[in-house]
């Protein structure tokens, strides 16, 4: 029992470093050997006979004309959406002034305070920020366009090792494969690959369902608040809600504001009321959608992400979840409690 134990905490500790160091580098690898073993499988299924190479080079093919079509169509809603609020933002330089008068003049029926000042001072800290901002933070972003090319070519490069990787492994994945089935230590590995398996389909699903459900809330809302072009917006904003640390919010937030500007209290009010709901609906939903199919509490899996991003930042949204899967699984075989949710 002890040594059991023992294998557990090297386990831990093999995690922790495969997540920190190692994924980097075995990450297209990984993918390529999941995706291999998706088209094998398909290959089998195929009426006809097919070269494994060919076939997966259509279906590869077909996958990448799908995702650039879609992300262009996203891109173009998302720019034209975004350019409409900017040019609603750009007139409302009225309007604001109005509401800061407004808000002055309340706070010194109210409290006694002066509202020239309070309106002098306030307008010279937006001045300010808009200093600041062109002093240092906006050559702070051009001077990191040298980073962001470098992050594309690693993100181009990942993708271009991952497809020859599928074609390599596509290759031998029979022979693969009867030899790991073969080799008894690989026993323990099968099962906790299994698992891990199981809880990244789960999570394409779950995400799935939540943006669905994020963009007919979304959507239904705006379209019953009667805001032009609502049920495009709701649309983005599910889309957006499923990039980490970005959220609905960079979309429903500017448009409550606008609201607000115009003096319509009750469509900005329920906007901000509909972030609210969705940020919550996304909090509920995703640890029950994923922890309970996988054999995991809930608030494991929200506890994962936390620690994730804690431990190897933004990436660790997935790495967080995957790493306590893999210590999770590696329990189960070792202490053999199946039956029991982590």
């Amino acid at each position: 029992m002890e040594r059991k134990y023992v294998i557990f905490a090297a386990a831990v500790i093999g995690v922790y470093v495969f997540m920190k160091f190692l994924s980097p580098v075995c990450s297209p690898f990984i993918f390529a050997f999941l995706i291999a073993g998706l088209l094998n499988r398909l290959t089998k299924k195929l009426p006809v006979k097919v070269k494994k190479s060919f076939f997966a080079g259509v279906i590869l093919l077909m996958a990448l004309v799908a995702i650039l079509i879609l992300l262009w169509l996203i891109g173009g809603v998302i720019f034209r959406k975004g350019g409409e609020l900017a040019e609603q933002f750009s007139g409302c330089g009225t309007q604001l002034g109005g509401l800061l008068g407004n808000c002055c003049d309340f706070m010194e029926s109210s409290f006694g305070i002066d509202a020239k000042a309070m309106e002098t001072y306030v307008l010279e800290q937006v001045n300010i920020f808009v200093e600041n901002m062109e002093v240092d933070i906006l050559p702070a972003i051009m001077n990191k366009s040298v980073s962001y090319a470098r992050n594309a070519a690693v993100a181009a490069s990942f993708f271009v090792v991952m497809i020859i990787a599928v074609f390599l492994i596509l290759k031998d994945y029979e022979r693969i494969m009867e030899t790991l089935k073969k080799d008894r230590g690989f026993h323990g590995v099968r099962e906790v690959a299994g698992g891990v398996i199981l809880y990244l389909k789960t999570y394409l699903k779950a995400q799935v369902t939540i943006l669905l459900i994020i963009s007919a809330l979304c959507s239904g809302t705006l379209a019953v608040l009667k805001i032009k072009g609502g049920i495009v917006y709701g649309l983005v904003t599910g889309f957006m809600d499923t990039l980490p640390f970005i959220g609905t919010g960079i979309m429903l937030m500017p448009l409550a504001f606008l609201r607000l500007l115009d003096r319509n209290y009750f469509q900005a009010g329920a906007i901000v009321c509909l972030y609210a709901v969705c940020a919550l609906l996304r909090e509920f939903l995703e640890p029950k959608l994923i922890g309970s199919r996988v054999g995991i509490w809930p608030v494991g899996i929200l506890f994962s992400v936390f620690a994730g991003v804690k431990l190897f930042g933004i990436f660790g949204i997935v790495k967080g979840p995957i790493g306590l899967v893999i210590l999770c699984e590696t329990g189960k075989y070792l202490f053999r409690t199946k039956e029991e949710p982590c």
